[in-house]
């Protein structure tokens, strides 16, 4: 469930520079956010164009996952597969490039190292 927390957040701050002035995700379509939990759980997370996700961890116990994004407005709300009923998780939306590394307080509290890299 961890995992699928991690995902969210992914996603939701999923902001890339804006590259195509009509979508500023579009750098996200090619690259891949990498997220390292404290516990050292590494999950590699794929925003697609068409407003689904997918993702890919190191936690035996949640090897893949997927859900739905969307932007609305200036905040970034996704899903998961997972946990269809759960609410969307949205956050307000800050620009990243590739190579940028942040911090993000999860949802459980907990704090996640954030890496966009390029490439899938």
């Amino acid at each position: 469930m961890k995992l699928l927390s991690r995902i969210s957040v992914a996603l939701l701050l999923s902001t890339a520079c804006a590259y195509a002035a009509d979508d500023p995700f579009a750098s996200y379509y090619t690259n891949t956010l990498v997220y390292t939990s404290t516990d050292k759980t590494v999950a590699k997370v794929f925003p697609s164009k068409d407003g689904t996700w997918t993702a890919t961890s190191t936690d035996p116990k949640n090897p893949a996952s997927h859900g739905n994004w969307a932007r609305l407005g200036g905040w970034l709300c996704s899903t998961s597969a997972a946990t269809p009923k759960e609410r969307p998780w949205c956050r307000k939306a800050e620009g990243h490039a590739v190579g940028d590394k942040w911090t993000e307080v999860q949802r459980d509290k907990s704090v996640e190292q954030i890496e966009l890299v390029a490439g899938r």
